[in-house]
């Protein structure tokens, strides 16, 4: 799809060295730097998305509601202070 877009003189010198760093063409390097832009502002994927999701076997082994916010700083606060406790 064709557009045309003006540029002031301070961008097209930006863009100028950009395109003589990476050696593109113009319309290779504005298509890249939109497809950057726009994944710049996608949400990150959680730690458990990156590695594929959650093992099933340590989800076996979760007490029954732990995945609930007060339920998992309650069971942090308990592994806390037992080592603590350890400690002294």
């Amino acid at each position: 799809m064709p557009l045309t877009v003006r540029l002031d003189t301070e961008t097209e010198h930006c863009l100028n060295e950009l395109l003589a760093e990476t050696g593109q063409d113009r319309s290779s390097l504005i298509r890249q730097l939109i497809r950057e832009r726009w994944q710049q502002r996608q949400p990150s994927p959680s730690i458990a998305q990156q590695i594929g999701g959650h093992p099933e076997r340590f989800l076996d082994t979760l007490p029954h509601g732990s995945a609930e916010r007060q339920q998992r700083r309650r069971l942090l606060g308990q592994k806390l202070t037992a080592r603590q406790a350890e400690r002294r």
